[in-house]
């Protein structure tokens, strides 16, 4: 269900509804025409037993997996902020360079916050980036081939290349999250224990046939919704629920703030 992730959030919950809760309400009256009333009504203590078991285990693995989602989701918005403070830091640590070193990290700095906020936020979002293009290379290399001219500078070396390998740690993890996804055996155990939950709901027979649908078409639904919550939760770059691009836009907005007040050895 993929596919669900480019659509709008009315589009997903008419999904829901009508593959969901029309799918569980054509099921159902199909089998309250093919079975009589009466041989449904006496499955009811074992379908009872057995409908029991089978909604608590089910319940336990969709409350395992959301919780999982939820926890690397969480983990994916954390590493954003991580990259972001870093990169801000090493702009500032720029600032105390000599020339031309300063302005050439400077311009790396910038130049790398931006392409994250205009090219790999957009082309992650679309699910285009391709990771081997473009990374923190230049930084690195920036950083590496400068020859200290004395021991503050070499200071400040050493502190960038901790920054440096903040972002690097950082990158590797955003580009984990992007193109990672839950194991195809968790998806077969979540879809197949839904239709296997749903249809055990069949084996009731209620003498008001209009009350045993309501009940199926509101328990259906809300299993299709907590499945498009554990989809979105799984996609931390796509789809309606994204991390945000805010991290990178408020660093870049520093350092060109911060530009403004650069002096020699000293940053706002």
């Amino acid at each position: 269900m993929d596919f669900l992730l480019y659509w709008s959030t009315v589009a997903q919950v008419a999904f829901v509804l009508v593959v969901f809760g029309g799918g569980s309400v054509l099921g159902l009256y199909v089998v309250r025409r093919l079975v009589p009333l009466d041989r449904l009504q006496k499955n009811h203590e074992i379908a009872g037993v057995t409908f029991g078991v089978l909604g608590a285990f089910y319940g336990l693995v969709l409350a395992f997996v959301i919780v999982a989602t939820w926890q690397r989701f969480t983990e994916a918005n954390t590493n954003a902020h991580r990259e972001a403070t870093a990169l801000e830091s090493l702009y500032k640590l720029g600032a105390a360079f000599s020339e031309p070193m300063r302005t050439r990290l400077d311009a790396a700095v910038l130049e790398y916050t931006r392409r994250v906020v205009e090219v790999e936020w957009p082309e992650m979002a679309k699910k285009h980036f391709q990771a081997g293009k473009v990374g923190a290379h230049e930084l690195w290399s920036i950083v590496l081939s400068y020859h200290s001219a004395d021991g503050r500078e070499q200071m400040l070396i050493d502190k960038s290349i901790d920054e440096l390998n903040e972002i690097s740690q950082a990158r590797s993890q955003r580009l984990l999250f992007y193109d990672d996804d839950l194991p195809s055996v968790v998806w077969m155990v979540i879809y197949l224990g839904c239709v296997i939950t749903i249809g055990f709901s069949y084996f009731f027979g209620g003498d008001i046939f209009r009350a045993q649908l309501t009940m199926c078409l509101f328990f259906s639904i809300l299993l299709g919704m907590t499945i498009l919550a554990i989809l979105e939760l799984a996609h931390p770059y796509q789809g309606v629920v994204t991390i945000s691009d805010a991290p990178f836009r408020y660093a870049l907005a520093r350092m060109r703030e911060l530009a403004g007040y650069k002096m020699a050895g000293i940053t706002r």
